[in-house]
């Protein structure tokens, strides 16, 4: 079980700091939307598969979320994601709060989505 929650550790300081570096000037633009994608990713309430289909909503979690960390990790560089994994280490000692408000652009993303849905729903379906 320790093991378990030390991988969940790294995984969580990693995602806050790719967050981090997403917000900082000196990181590239590349850089920003690769982490911009995999921090929506986390955040988003809904996966590409949905979880209820068996096999796939499972492997989606674990294939596409590695990938798009990976991804802004190598992307983002060396010397910035050193200072914003410090920087998230800080923050967790401190026991930083956590900031709802970062959930509502992935909120009003899936908002539009939906609205969209409907319209294309209701004009040529319905």
């Amino acid at each position: 079980m320790s093991k378990f929650r030390d991988t969940t550790s790294v995984i969580n300081q990693k995602i806050g700091a790719i967050f981090i570096a997403m917000k900082r000037s000196d990181t590239p633009l590349y850089a920003k939307l690769a982490s911009g994608l995999c921090v929506y990713y986390v955040l988003s309430p809904l996966d590409l598969v949905p979880d209820f289909i068996p096999v796939l909503g499972a492997v989606d979690d674990f294939l596409v979320l590695p990938f798009l960390m990976w991804l802004a990790v190598k992307l983002i560089p060396a010397d910035i994601m050193e200072e914003c994994l410090a920087e998230v280490g800080e923050i967790w000692q401190h026991g930083g709060k956590t900031k709802k408000r970062y959930a509502i652009p992935v909120l009003t993303v899936w908002l539009l989505l939906a609205m969209w849905l409907w319209y294309i729903i209701s004009k040529y379906i319905l």
